[in-house]
């Protein structure tokens, strides 16, 4: 199951879930061809090569890289906690960037979290290159890992709606990772997508604050009667913009008459 959390802006409204029988380049590739703009992601190959089209800015997650540093326990422990200290920090000052204005929230990435990068990079690049670490070790592994994706940690600095890590995608995804151990399968690969485009409507109508039974049992009574070239109408969004531009409509005035 492939999940993209998109739709604009820094909290992105839309969970689409995308059912395939296996991790092949391909799917994400063919998904997103059309796609211009910010892309989150983990190191996974196929983000990679997205990446590399034009009009695509990857923000490459710093969450991935803090687990990596975590894992590698036998490492050099002044260095790794050093760095574990530094992505704290950045991880610390993003909560109060989201808290500020999208032009404030610029102006704290270019004044203080890029000196953290800028020396981030350069203290492991000095690492590596003065050699010494066991090529197969995980530190040396996650030293690495920090570097291939360096040059784009610049994005998340430039772009007010980026940001620091890949967990709105994370947090979208972990109820059906949990969730799976129980159920163990899906019956079938129709079985698969129809999950997929419950869990897309469902995360999404929770993310949106929407209670999801009532928005499924509203669109299911309509859709069969509802024009197919105006099928957006019944999104999530666009639905809860209707049923709030209807209320505000037969609302009572200010003296009570409706």
């Amino acid at each position: 199951m492939w999940v993209y959390a998109g739709g604009g802006g820094g909290d992105p409204p839309y969970r689409f879930f995308e059912f395939h029988r296996n991790r092949n380049h391909a799917h994400p590739e063919k998904t997103l061809k059309e796609f211009k703009g910010l892309l989150h992601s983990d190191k996974y190959g196929a983000y990679e090569k997205l990446a590399q089209r034009e009009g695509i800015d990857w923000c490459p997650c710093m969450a991935h890289v803090r687990r990596k540093f975590v894992e590698a326990e036998s490492g050099d422990p002044e260095l790794r906690g050093l760095i574990l200290r530094k992505i704290r920090y950045l991880f610390l000052l993003e909560r109060v960037a989201w808290a500020r204005t999208p032009k404030q929230r610029l102006r704290i990435r270019r004044e203080l979290e890029k000196p953290i990068l800028d020396e981030l990079t350069q203290i492991i690049k000095e690492r590596v290159l003065a050699g010494g670490i066991l090529p197969k070790s995980k530190f040396h592994q996650a030293l690495n890992y920090y570097l291939s994706l360096a040059p784009h940690f610049e994005n998340y600095l430039n772009h007010p709606d980026a940001r620091l890590d890949n967990n709105v995608a994370e947090r979208a995804i972990r109820p059906l990772t949990i969730g799976r151990k129980n159920w163990l399968f899906v019956g079938s690969e129709n079985g698969g997508r129809a999950s997929a485009v419950l869990l897309s409507l469902v995360q999404t109508c929770r993310n949106l604050g929407i209670d999801p039974q009532t928005y499924l049992e509203d669109v299911l009574r309509r859709i069969m009667g509802h024009p197919a070239r105006r099928i957006h109408e019944l999104l999530p969004d666009r639905w809860l913009a209707a049923k709030q531009k209807n209320a505000a409509i037969h609302s009572p005035d200010q003296d009570g008459v409706s």
